[in-house]
């Protein structure tokens, strides 16, 4: 009895010594957001100097009515954006217009409002702010508009196959205070000032290298219901990106096939 009474105390002293000594409880740490790989993985193609090739279809109500346009091309990246573009539009009737754009430099084709002279395939435009691309281009591959979908509500699930790769489905909706339209997309901006705002409820198929595969959005101006047939209603885009990494290459269209500008 006397050796238990002896032993009872040193493990009450032990017990105490092991719980001082045990690491304390740490607080969980927040869920990682579903969009930041598509970012960084996005992020690792601008900086390595990739390139992707892409189609698109869009439907687009203006002053009250609806017309659709595809579209289709190849985008050369850089750290600083892209360093060259090839854009083809197209819309219901036929007509077409292409711009391709290296550096500062842009050309033009177009058999509707510009006819070119005799033997000239392209007109020189030189630097048109309108034909490039920024960061606050509604694109499922932009940078910028990928930080404002994850500064918003947003979700990922199971998202099926997009052309035979097995995608992630991520989606949500942003409100912007402003959205314009340039020949590469609707623009945002997060400012209040002269343009009108809305809403863009987005869908993104990335694939297991976190690639983006598709991007659908439905981007809604906010008119009053007055105003629905004076300007922008929505605009309807559906774009599927294929071949990340190609080794193509966009160049300056021959000299002797450029037309100057007028």
């Amino acid at each position: 009895m006397r050796l238990l009474r002896l032993l009872a105390p040193a493990v009450a002293l032990l017990t105490a010594a092991q719980l001082a000594a045990a690491p304390p409880a740490t607080a969980a740490l927040p869920a990682p957001d579903p969009l930041d790989p598509v970012i960084a993985a996005v992020k690792r193609q601008f900086t390595g100097k990739s390139g992707v090739r892409f189609t698109a279809k869009s439907v687009e109500r203006t002053v009250g009515t609806a017309r659709t346009t595809t579209s289709s091309g190849a985008y050369r990246l850089s750290p600083s954006g892209l360093s060259a573009s090839d854009v083809t539009d197209v819309d219901e009737e036929g007509l077409y217009f292409r711009v391709r754009t290296i550096g500062r430099a842009s050309y033009t084709q177009d058999n509707k409002y510009d006819p070119l002279p005799k033997g000239k395939k392209w007109r020189s435009r030189g630097y048109v702010p309108n034909y490039r691309w920024r960061d606050d281009l509604v694109d499922g591959i932009n940078l910028g508009f990928l930080a404002l979908a994850a500064s918003q509500d947003h979700s990922a699930t199971e998202g099926g196959t997009v052309e035979g790769t097995p995608c992630t489905l991520l989606q949500g909706t942003v409100t912007v205070a402003g959205l314009g339209t340039t020949q590469p997309g609707v623009r945002f901006s997060t400012k209040t000032g002269g343009f009108t705002g809305g809403t863009i409820s987005w869908r993104l198929w990335a694939g297991p290298d976190h690639l983006p595969r598709r991007f659908h959005a439905v981007i809604t101006w906010d008119n009053a219901p007055e105003e629905k047939d004076e300007g922008f209603d929505y605009i309807k885009q559906n774009k599927i990106y294929r071949h990340w990494g190609a080794g193509f290459t966009i160049t300056h269209p021959p000299r002797k096939s450029v037309a100057p500008d007028d």
